[in-house]
């Protein structure tokens, strides 16, 4: 890739055509910390142990919950299968903190089968955070709150299954980070979603997900589901910016999980009658577009910590080129909304111009 040149000074306005030339900073003011709270509980930042994928992560202690919150989400894809939505109902207990790295691979991929182990944390069950099951009026929406900006060393990348892994592994702890502070002050449980990087076809709660779908976060157990084969042989991705854009979507979705808002649409869709219907796929695209718009917030946080231009651009790009026009279901919103929210977490860099459940039909199209 070129090197990156300089950024041009001033703000970048909502609005304004999605760059395509120079590199650009997102305009607004990096994201304030959270004002401290006394009663919060000490953070325990994620911790990677030894060379194979697994991790535990303690980020405060949280109560054994048994509130129901399941949902399969995913992103439209530019290229291949239009992916399919699940919804189960099950719980999403918050009572351990468990973190797993699971590769797998099929025989197309002449690589070996990688079965990690699990170290897990149980937090003691008392009183703690707690989802809130809401949607446009949700305490996560505090005013000047926004992704804190996180450096994060990322290996070079490359499309095989272990280089894919080893970008996910770096990744994913810079996001929770990110994310982590925000949480806390709106007392919401900041819990490491498990991820699981696949080669193959995954069972997961929220059914089984075949290697040519789109990646997928599962509410039911709190985990992503990546994909890799999707990204590197279907959409026929080689660089690092669409894997990190595609990343960060699935990581505002397992944000909406610890908060709750994945709870309360889940609800909503089943007092719609179904995902099926006009008012369950509106309420789809509301949840897809605000995972966009968290995945913006996630590359503004990441830019402003110094990853690279040449990771960031593409990303910011690849998630505002995804959309129902790749799809025969309209559950995702049109690639102009997609760009539309995701530059708006980007430049803006606060949760409260995320939610889109109080923004007009006319922008979640």
């Amino acid at each position: 890739m070129p090197p990156p040149r300089a950024s041009p000074s001033g703000p970048v306005h909502p609005g304004q055509p999605l760059p395509q030339g120079p590199p650009l900073h997102h305009g607004a003011r990096p994201a304030a910390p959270p004002r401290k709270r006394t009663n919060a509980a000490a953070i325990v930042i994620p911790i990677v142990c030894g060379v194979l994928l697994v991790f535990t992560t303690s980020i405060g202690l949280v109560a054994a919950n048994s509130e129901t919150n399941a949902a399969g989400s995913d992103y439209s894809s530019p290229r291949g299968e239009p992916p399919a939505t699940e919804t189960y109902d099950n719980d999403y207990g918050l009572s351990g903190t468990e973190s797993t790295y699971d590769s797998t691979t099929d025989s197309s991929t002449r690589e070996s089968t990688t079965t990690t182990t699990t170290e897990t944390t149980t937090a003691t069950v008392g009183a703690g955070p707690r989802p809130v099951s809401a949607l446009g009026e949700h305490p996560f929406n505090i005013e000047g709150n926004g992704a804190v900006n996180t450096s994060c060393e990322l290996p070079p990348f490359a499309t095989d299954l272990a280089s894919q892994r080893a970008f996910i592994q770096a990744l994913a702890p810079c996001l929770m980070k990110m994310w982590t502070p925000a949480l806390r002050e709106a007392d919401l449980p900041a819990t490491m979603p498990n991820v699981v990087v696949t080669g193959s076809d995954v069972n997961s709660p929220c059914g089984t997900r075949g290697w040519r779908k789109t990646a997928m976060y599962c509410s039911s157990n709190h985990t992503i589901y990546w994909t890799a084969r999707h990204y590197s042989q279907v959409e026929d991705r080689d660089s690092a910016g669409p894997y990190l854009g595609q990343f960060a979507h699935e990581f505002g979705h397992a944000v909406q999980g610890m908060t709750g808002i994945m709870k309360a649409y889940n609800r909503a869709v089943y007092q719609a009658d179904g995902s099926d219907t006009a008012e369950g796929l509106e309420l789809s695209r509301r949840l897809e577009l605000q995972a966009t718009c968290y995945g913006g917030e996630a590359l503004a946080s990441l830019q402003n910590g110094g990853v690279s231009d040449d990771y960031i651009l593409p990303a910011l790009r690849d998630a505002g080129n995804r959309g129902d026009e790749y799809s025969n279901v309209r559950n995702h919103g049109t690639t102009a909304h997609n760009q539309e929210w995701a530059r708006q977490g980007f430049y803006e860099n606060r949760i409260t111009q995320c939610n889109t459940w109080l923004a007009g039909a006319s922008r979640v199209s």
